[in-house]
């Protein structure tokens, strides 16, 4: 795209007052909200008036409106690749470069609120975002998704599946070294990149990316000895981790940061023949999935031949849980994993959904997430010895007597702690993938991702609850079938009181039908019919529309498609992944719901 370089433009109020009229005749504002909508909204146009609405997510449009000179850190978006003329217009407007990107055309930088409108109005930006804070969110386990049986498989490596080949890189607070971790000498070792820390070798102050690192690819070497009645092992231990620290030692950082971490991911991808990449952690949606940018850099790292699996996020406890999916697992490209609690039994028929895992659909675009689900309560796995997680919560770690028959020292500090989120959930579909890409290296991410989705297995709950169902790992390294495109479908309410879901035949290929991803008797706890959708929608929204879907969802699941906040297209005002969420501020203004 070719655009004339520094031309300003500044819209009228008139787009503001569009914005006014648009929440004051939305259907679903109740009288009781006018009050609550309008009076943020007037307090706006005094400083707010001439900055480029359509180019500011709404947490920079508030933050514009305050004290002008309060430090602001944002990620900007433009339409050429930022070059010196950028870089002399923030300089000029008092702002400091954080970083250049790759995975999107843009940049990272502070900045003064006052600003805001200045760099908006310069025509080679197309879209600011907060540099918003972002969060980190096995042995039964292991046999529950049915990882032992896949390990057993040949994949082009020789026999026995265990990710050799394939490389897995882990976005987190970094790896500190354990014994599951190293290598016999020849073998490839993991390796550490830092975007925040200078330390040489493997270090992490926290303790979150040890303990997800071991569920991808920890080989067990602590629990693997003759007093051992125990073992943790890893979903891929034979793949090569490189772990990216791009989290501080509280488990906190920053979207500039994470996005700087795929950057290196996607720039080194061919020399460590990086396949996967996991993102425990995520931030509230603020924006639509199509400008966010970290979503936009987990879309461009697929486009890449990288799986992407994410976090759903830990919000479920939240209200009724539903439309809590985090950023950027409301990326529809991703892999978003919620979790479940698999009760410390094999079998799956006693699992249930955990109740702290996010369910969608995602706000502001209603994608329908998560894809699937994997277990995520009291999963154990490596230690970080003297990390955050293991000093200030050292009741998780297990003594050695948890798994080890050694009564000298079985009340001593073993290797291992047990955590539970999304986020040990997400790295055993990450695993899963690793197992399916040695099979088989030819996989594109698309077709990853149907046949994890495709192979799970199959429950009654709500779609945006469990996705497609559980991980089987034996399922997904053995499945069939090719997908050139597996983004998550869309979610609408239509105006007859229906939920209805975009046709999967038609978006990824006719093989892909709703029953075969998410099966016949999806919903059917909650009272949910599906049905064919009615000509009335997709004649008026596309073909893509077809298909089944939940059609009694909203008159048996109020909680779902009766809520406002969820339908009305509104962001997160979550804080952080344990903060509130609320609807106020939503207003319809996108072209998804149905209003025949």
């Amino acid at each position: 795209m070719t655009h004339r370089r520094r031309t300003f433009s500044k819209p009228t109020t008139t787009s503001v007052l569009v914005l006014i009229f648009t929440v004051l005749f939305a259907p679903q504002v109740q009288a009781g909200l006018l009050d609550s909508l309008l009076s943020p909204i007037v307090s706006l146009l005094g400083a707010v008036t001439s900055l480029l609405l359509g180019k500011a997510s709404d947490d920079i449009v508030q933050l514009a409106s305050g004290p002008p000179d309060v430090q602001v850190g944002v990620v900007v978006q433009t339409y050429d690749p930022p070059d010196y003329t950028d870089l002399n217009l923030l300089q000029s407007l008092g702002g400091t470069l954080t970083a250049t990107h790759s995975s999107i055309r843009g940049y990272s930088a502070k900045i003064s609120a006052g600003s805001l409108e200045q760099l908006a109005a310069d025509s080679n930006v197309e879209r600011i975002s907060g540099d918003l804070p972002v969060r980190a969110h096995l042995d039964v386990a292991y046999r529950a998704i049915r990882g032992d049986q896949a390990a057993t498989l040949s994949g082009w490596w020789g026999t026995g599946l265990t990710g050799k080949g394939v490389g897995i890189a882990l976005v987190d607070t970094g790896v500190q070294l354990h014994q599951d971790f190293k290598r016999p000498y020849g073998a490839k070792q993991a390796v550490e990149v830092e975007v925040v820390g200078h330390e040489t070798g493997l270090q992490d102050y926290f303790g979150h990316g040890t303990h997800v690192a071991g569920i991808l690819n920890g080989n067990g070497a602590a629990s693997s000895d003759s007093l051992s009645f125990r073992n943790f092992r890893g979903l891929a231990p034979g793949a090569q981790l490189i772990s990216v620290r791009a989290l501080s030692p509280d488990g906190t950082g920053r979207t500039s940061d994470i996005i700087t971490g795929i950057d290196w991911v996607v720039k080194n991808a061919g020399t460590y023949n990086i396949r996967v990449l996991n993102l425990s952690l995520g931030h509230p949606v603020y924006e639509s999935y199509k400008t966010d940018p970290l979503c936009r850099a987990v879309a461009s790292a697929v486009r890449k031949g990288i799986v992407v699996v994410v976090a759903a996020g830990n919000d479920g406890a939240i209200g009724t849980g539903f439309g809590t999916i985090t950023s950027p697992g409301n990326s529809p490209s991703a892999i978003t994993v919620g979790a479940v609690d698999d009760r410390n039994t094999v079998p799956a028929a006693d699992d249930v959904l955990a109740w702290y895992s996010s369910k969608g659909p995602a706000l502001v675009d209603f994608v329908v997430k998560p894809d699937l689900v994997a277990p995520g309560t009291w999963i154990v796995s490596t230690r970080a010895v003297s990390s955050w997680l293991d000093t200030q919560h050292h009741e998780l770690t297990l003594q050695v007597g948890d798994y080890r028959n050694d009564p000298v020292n079985a009340a001593q500090d073993g290797s291992y702690y047990s955590l539970s989120g999304t986020s040990m959930a997400a790295p055993m579909v990450a695993g899963a993938a690793a197992l399916m890409l040695q099979k088989d290296p030819t996989l594109s991410p698309a077709t990853v991702k149907a046949r994890l989705m495709k192979s799970a297995v199959k429950d009654q709950r709500l779609v945006f609850e469990s996705g497609a169902g559980a991980l089987d790992v034996y399922g997904a390294v053995t499945a069939t079938g090719t997908a050139q495109n597996a983004a998550s479908p869309l979610a609408m309410a239509g105006s007859d009181g229906f939920v209805y879901i975009q046709d999967t035949a038609q978006l990824w290929g006719s093989s892909w039908t709703q029953g075969a991803i998410w099966g016949d008797g999806k919903g059917r706890a909650a009272g949910v019919s599906l049905t064919p959708v009615p000509q009335s929608i997709t004649s008026g929204s596309g073909f893509i529309w077809g298909g089944n879907s939940g059609a009694r969802s909203l008159i048996e699941n109020p909680a779902v498609a009766g809520s406002g906040f969820i339908w009305t297209g509104g962001r997160s005002s979550l804080s952080s992944t344990s903060g509130t969420v609320t609807g106020e501020g939503a207003v319809w203004v996108g072209d998804g719901r149905n209003r025949r």
